[in-house]
């Protein structure tokens, strides 16, 4: 059997998702029964995620503008994109300092209608651009419901800024379902089906052992499905910085 043919096997084994994946990963996934359906679609279909910026008010004029093309949600543009956690973690490639952005805010709003706000918190950035994660607090009030969409918004507000309106804007959804053998067994052999829940267990692997050919390999393939390998040695810089309300 060719590569690609392997790897367009793999794909159908893992379910809707058309990510290529390794030749180890595919065998381990051959190994269970992957028979999860995706969850059903809202009554209001979910738009593609805007996973650079977008948005703001004037970003041509801001000091932030040479680098927004570098923000990025680490993430597919086609929903559904998914957990099993109440409280998931969200990764984020963030290009600047923390002295380049007075500060940034993540909300987190109920599909649809996003009239609802289930968590927001506002934040300053770590002190050296890379990979920067936001969690959803451990408290019984965010825990995220099952079967619910929820649209996030992630905005950064530079230095000029004299608005109420952020400069930079990337916005994108997630899904909690249920926690089943089977997920569990997609998010132990780093198949991205659960992606969020996948991608944080694949990030917190590769900082505890960086040298690991295996988890970096794991880790170069998930960010080759959503076609940012050029972030594949980008450092890790840790949780953004909670302001107080």
């Amino acid at each position: 059997m060719t590569v690609w043919k392997l790897v367009i096997v793999s794909s159908l084994l893992i379910g809707s998702w058309n990510f290529p994946i390794t030749a180890a990963l595919a065998q381990s996934i051959n190994q269970t029964t992957v028979s999860q359906r995706p969850p059903e679609p809202p009554s209001t279909p979910l738009p593609p995620n805007r996973t650079t910026p977008g948005g703001g008010l004037n970003p041509l004029t801001s000091l932030c503008h040479a680098f927004n093309e570098d923000l990025r949600a680490l993430i597919p543009v086609e929903n559904p994109v998914l957990t099993t956690a109440a409280q998931p973690t969200f990764l984020f490639f963030n290009p600047f300092a923390a002295d380049q952005v007075r500060y940034g805010e993540f909300s987190l709003l109920l599909w649809p209608g996003e009239q609802q706000r289930h968590y927001h918190v506002r934040f300053t950035l770590p002190e050296s651009p890379g990979i920067v994660s936001v969690t959803v607090p451990s408290l019984p009030e965010y825990a995220l419901a099952e079967d619910q969409p929820y649209r996030w918004y992630f905005q950064l507000y530079c230095h000029d800024n004299t608005n109420a309106q952020p400069d930079l804007t990337i916005t994108g959804s997630v899904q909690r379902v249920a926690s089943t053998p089977e997920r569990d067994q997609q998010i132990q052999v780093d198949a991205p089906n659960i992606w969020y829940d996948t991608l944080a267990r694949v990030a917190e692997q590769l900082q505890e052992s960086p040298q690991d050919p295996q988890i970096q390999e794991n880790w170069n393939m998930l960010l080759q499905s959503i076609d940012a390998t050029e972030l594949s040695t980008a450092p890790f810089s840790g949780p953004v910085i909670t302001l107080e309300n």
